[in-house]
């Protein structure tokens, strides 16, 4: 079963065409999405054009719900990666800094994406400098456990210079 999709351009030039995004297209489409987070990259996979999978989400409530519903993916993906980022340098298989702007950014986004997300009440309770008092907490934690991982580091070090004089 086919949904049409009408795209801004034809409704302005007359011809009344419209271009099908079929369900199985769409749920190909939501599952790329989910994958990668990018519009472009799962239109391209399925094959169409952005701006038919914007308008099908402008004119589907089904598809826009499965269109949030795939972004919720995407971040819990990106916020399962920085976990990952960290327990890799916690754990010395990584020497990478935690305090980098990729992190900082993916950090930023997860924790507008939640606030979007909060029943409107909690959001208003939560005030004007919540945002900022949580990104002074992240950032205070990724100091703290930067300066705990190198400690450990040169006290591995040291360790492995006794052991070798």
């Amino acid at each position: 079963m086919a949904r049409q999709i009408g795209t801004g351009s034809e409704a302005a030039s007359g011809t009344g065409r419209t271009r099908s995004i079929g369900v199985g297209v769409q749920s190909a489409f939501l599952d790329h999405l989910a994958a990668t987070g990018s519009v472009e990259a799962a239109a391209e996979a399925v094959a169409i054009a952005p701006l038919q999978a914007y308008a099908a989400c402008r004119s589907d409530a089904g598809f826009a719900e499965g269109w949030r519903a795939a972004l919720r993916v995407g971040y819990d993906r990106l916020e399962a990666m920085l976990i990952e980022r960290t327990a890799a340098v916690l754990t010395g298989a990584s020497n990478d800094p935690l305090e980098t702007p990729d992190v900082l950014f993916a950090l930023r986004l997860i924790e507008r994406q939640r606030e979007a997300e909060a029943p409107s009440g909690k959001r208003a309770r939560a005030g004007a400098g919540a945002a900022d008092k949580t990104d002074a907490a992240i950032l205070k934690r990724l100091a703290m456990l930067s300066k705990r991982h190198a400690a450990e580091e040169a006290r591995a070090r040291r360790t492995q210079e006794g052991g070798n004089a």
